[in-house]
């Protein structure tokens, strides 16, 4: 056999050893981080205590739970043991653990480094059982690899973070895990079902590489009750994409080809989309931002409002209803601009809305930004539009919410609600309700009195 021979000669169970590491990692943070004194106190947040997968709001929830500034998450990403039979036995271990530093109040991520170890140890290991095996790559790890690892990787985000005060916790309105808006109690308004009604349903709340984006998850799966209970769509004509599942090639391919495979001429067709959006600096195009986007590359990883209108235009459906409760100037809320950019005036009109039966209801205009609405949990645009599908919008008592109602609804409770916080955010209707005419009777829903 060869000296470099490479072999798997022993059945090692990678995931039992793998599965020892976060623990051994987590005390080894806490010591470190003790000696170091940098922060003043320090907790540990059991695995078990939080959700599977758990997302950022989730991770940035469970630090408020224990009243902390910051969460700092520690993940094992990469893991490989391997046995180097050769003129010595020895054992391989390569191992990739990346560190993130949320902060609690906002979510948002302040830090993160990631760093990789191969080392390589001589041991007698032919007498050995596979579980004494097993007991030395954890040995290697406790003593050897992850302390080098953090002796990197906290230093580091120590020197990076030496300036850093959190916000005052009197900014922060912190809902409990069982708060319940007004309008998440969704009625069922619902006697007959439109069989031939489609639905895509988007919202990112914990995106791969940029700040979170509030409660946009929420509205997205309220939106969807109120879809079925509501509005009448069956619940197997409705696709939801949330978080990881909303990439550019899951929303293109959903509006692309789903809906162009099932509705047909008669169809009704909702496209809610709650998340950032941005602008290109340069030309003022403006882009919906799936989760796996980078914004420094717009073109090439964002989705272009221009081609989801042409995507819309080309099916063969009676009506379409774009919602978004999004914005695109880069001014904050949600829409996010690459490094270096500058807010800016962003039109959001598209040819396609004038000659097709599309009509567009967004969050904000120009360069407004759409914002949350904390002590509702919810978007503020998403939050009045739940608002008037429960019947608050029948201004006329004919026990029909129409499109004409519910934009004259949501506008002035946005826009005053916004005031109150010292901002400017106006829902925006195109085509505008001149060159819309009669549509603006356009039924959304019936409700009960």
């Amino acid at each position: 056999m060869s000296s470099n021979a490479n072999i798997e000669l022993r059945a090692i169970d990678q995931k039992n050893i793998a599965l020892k590491f976060p623990r051994i990692l987590t005390k080894e943070i806490e010591k470190y981080i003790r000696e170091k004194r940098f922060f003043s106190k320090v907790v540990s947040i059991r695995e078990q205590d939080l959700p599977s997968s758990a997302s950022i709001s989730e991770i940035a929830q469970a630090g408020r739970d224990i009243e902390a500034d910051v969460v700092l998450e520690s993940k094992i990403l990469e893991f490989d043991g391997k046995i180097d039979y050769g003129f010595r036995t020895s054992l391989r271990e390569y191992m990739v653990v990346e560190l993130v530093l949320y902060e609690t109040n906002t979510g948002l991520r302040l830090w993160h480094g990631r760093e990789s170890v191969n080392l390589e140890r001589y041991v007698p290991i032919n007498s050995w059982s596979d579980e004494m095996v097993e007991d030395k790559y954890i040995v290697i790890a406790e003593k050897e690899i992850l302390p080098g690892i953090l002796a990197v990787l906290l230093p580091k985000m120590y020197e990076d973070m030496a300036g850093y005060k959190p916000p005052t916790t009197d900014k922060l309105v912190a809902a409990a895990a069982d708060f319940v808006a007004d309008v998440d109690r969704v009625p069922r308004f619902v006697t007959e079902v439109k069989n031939n009604a489609f639905a895509v349903v988007i919202g990112i709340e914990a995106y791969r590489d940029l700040p979170l984006a509030e409660y946009t998850v929420r509205d997205a799966k309220i939106m969807k009750e109120y879809l079925v209970r509501v509005m009448g769509f069956p619940p197997e004509n409705i696709v939801t994409l949330l978080n990881e599942r909303a990439t550019k090639g899951d929303i293109e391919g959903y509006i692309g080809t789903w809906l162009k495979n099932n509705v047909e001429r008669n169809s009704i067709v909702f496209v809610y989309y709650a998340g950032h959006g941005a602008p290109n600096h340069v030309t003022g195009e403006a882009f919906i931002i799936p989760f796996d986007c980078n914004p420094t590359f717009l073109e090439a990883s964002a989705i272009p409002l221009k081609k989801l209108y042409q995507m819309l235009a080309e099916l063969q459906a009676k009506d379409i209803l774009v919602v978004m409760d999004s914005c695109f100037s880069g001014a904050g809320g949600r829409s996010v601009m690459a490094k270096g950019g500058r807010p800016i005036a962003v039109s959001i009109e598209n040819p396609f809305l004038a000659t097709k039966n599309i009509i567009v209801l967004s969050a904000a205009k120009g360069t407004e930004i759409s914002s949350s609405y904390p002590e509702k949990r919810h978007g503020l645009f998403t939050y009045f539009l739940l608002k008037g599908l429960q019947g608050e919008a029948d201004f006329n008592g004919d026990t029909t919410v129409s499109l004409g109602e519910l934009y004259n609804y949501i506008t002035p409770n946005v826009k005053k609600i916004a005031r109150e916080s010292n901002r400017e955010q106006t829902p925006l209707l195109m085509p505008d309700l001149e060159m819309i005419g009669n549509r603006t009777s356009l039924p959304i829903c019936r409700v009960s009195k």
